[in-house]
């Protein structure tokens, strides 16, 4: 009986037919690397300064409208719905900080102070579809508690989520 059961067995084994996912003529090609042109990433130290000058630029902006505010007559009382509304201008600043150099499509005041310049992977300054791409993964990126920026530091080309989204990254400008 033994016999009989690993015959059986091994005959439908040869019976058995493999799935095939990729076809017979089709080519899986290789990956191409992300970044295509020669310019180098800007250093995250470039970048973290580029970001703390426009963090500088966002929180003047804060407190020029809640002087305003304040020097309106404007009180913000001081329970959950005060805080609500506190919490949600201070996060709206900031939002329409970026989406107002995404809308212009040039860099930040950050950037441009640090000597940056986005390009995409090209190495091309990117289209307004791009840096609209790239304001919406930096949102993913920090909504996920900063680690896609965080990323920076573990991603062999030192790129963010939000570089790798969008197809761009910041490069030093160069004085030509």
């Amino acid at each position: 009986m033994r016999h009989s059961r690993s015959r059986q067995r091994a005959a439908s084994m040869q019976e058995q037919r493999h799935f095939e996912f990729l076809g017979q003529e089709e080519i899986v090609a290789p990956l191409e690397p992300g970044i295509l042109c020669d310019a180098l990433v800007a250093p995250v130290s470039l970048r973290f300064r580029a970001g703390l000058t426009d963090a500088l630029i966002m929180s003047l902006g804060c407190g020029v409208v809640f002087g305003l505010f304040y020097y309106a007559g404007g009180r913000l009382p001081a329970d959950k719905h005060g805080f609500g509304f506190l919490t949600a201008a201070l996060v709206a600043i900031p939002v329409v900080y970026k989406l107002l150099w995404t809308f212009v499509g040039q860099d930040t005041i950050g950037m441009q102070s640090a000597g940056l310049r986005l390009v995409d992977f090209d190495g091309n300054p990117p289209s307004k579809q791009r840096r609209y791409q790239r304001f919406f993964g930096a949102l993913i990126s920090f909504l996920a508690a900063g680690m896609g920026v965080v990323w920076a530091f573990v991603d062999e080309d030192s790129l963010t989520w939000h570089d790798h989204m969008s197809g761009t990254f910041p490069t030093v400008a160069s004085d030509s």
